[in-house]
């Protein structure tokens, strides 16, 4: 019989615990989603997976594993659709939670893989934006105190203590326009030159009279150069913006036609645009992943005796890559087949 010190140290601890199996645990649920929806994407999976390593599958199987892709690919296509409406609400958390538990259901899908890394560097962007203007206020804050340094100054005279109060006050001031002037530097790689340009223009008054002025006016310079050509090409700039934005939405949506035409437009209208090679190598990327799995897919079909579906697989992802080979002479070659059992199944039986 344990004594009462005991019982009342276990009571004290027991919240303390972790979780064991004799207490229910909570399941996993997305937000906006059905609370069992992880749990029956798990199923789907591995349901998928199975179906797709028989040596031979029948007509019925076939279509369950058409079924279970496409439902799949719709479950992508909404984590993505939830994850973004919680960015546009600044919920990054919540985004990436969906991510998160979505990948753990689906830890193969380069879809959601590639998305959540799209949202981190779009997080750390948005952080490091905060951080700018966070630092921009100190810097003008710092500049409002200016005038309060000066009047301490004529009211107590050089002494000692002014002297420490005032040094101190232009060490905080160099230590804040160091930080705008690395700010701003990263505002330029991003060509972000009107933020580059309000931090740059802060520090040269905080440094005052110091020898970093030389670099902050070189810097300040390309930034007005950069926002005095922009201004001459506001509806360009405008297209251009909304393109990647539309490309790399497609892009993480898996949506590879709407890619490959906005694509296309952004390559006509801005060849020398900075997201071009990126976007374009994530496309090529994706595209290749896709008329590999078809193609492979096509050709289990083909070698099951399933040859309408092989074609159909083919055909499908020719919409996508109208111009490859190895996809064409599979579709050529399917069609001749198919072709000929034609014309055996309509020729008379000769009669014995």
């Amino acid at each position: 019989m344990p004594s009462r010190s005991a019982l009342l140290l276990w009571l004290l601890l027991l919240p303390l615990l972790p979780a064991c199996s004799l207490i229910p645990t909570q399941q996993q649920a997305l937000e906006g989603f059905p609370p069992n929806a992880l749990q029956q994407v798990r199923r789907q999976s591995t349901e998928l997976d199975r179906l797709q390593k028989l040596d031979i599958a029948t007509s019925v199987q076939q279509q369950q594993i058409k079924q279970l892709h496409s439902s799949l690919r719709q479950f992508e296509r909404d984590v993505i659709r939830a994850a973004s409406r919680l960015e546009q609400q600044d919920d990054w958390r919540g985004a990436d939670g969906i991510f998160r538990h979505a990948s753990h259901a689906l830890p193969d899908s380069r879809i959601l893989s590639s998305a959540r890394q799209k949202l981190a560097e779009r997080r750390q962007l948005r952080e490091e934006l905060v951080r700018t203007e966070l630092a921009i206020h100190r810097g003008e804050r710092l500049l409002k105190d200016a005038e309060a340094y000066q009047r301490l100054r004529q009211v107590k005279g050089p002494g000692p203590l002014t002297w420490l109060e005032l040094n101190s006050y232009h060490r905080k001031c160099r230590k804040s326009a160091k930080e705008l002037q690395l700010y701003a530097q990263r505002a330029l790689e991003r060509r972000d030159y009107a933020l580059a340009r309000r931090g740059l223009q802060i520090a040269q008054r905080l440094y005052g009279d110091d020898d970093k002025q030389d670099d902050i006016e070189r810097d300040l310079a390309l930034a007005d150069r950069q926002l005095r050509q922009a201004k001459r090409q506001p509806a360009k700039a405008s297209f251009d913006n909304g393109a990647v934005v539309a490309l790399q939405q497609a892009l993480d949506a898996g949506d590879l036609l709407s890619a490959r035409q906005h694509l296309n437009r952004l390559r006509q209208r801005s060849p020398r645009h900075p997201q071009l090679l990126p976007l374009q190598s994530q496309f090529r990327t994706q595209l290749n992943v896709r008329i590999k799995t078809a193609i492979k897919r096509g050709n289990d079909l083909y070698s099951q005796g399933d040859i309408d579906r092989a074609l159909d697989v083919w055909r499908e992802a020719k919409t996508l890559d109208p111009d490859n080979v190895e996809l064409l002479a599979s579709i050529a070659r399917a069609e001749k087949v198919l072709q000929n059992l034609r014309a055996l199944s309509a020729s008379p039986t000769a009669e014995f």
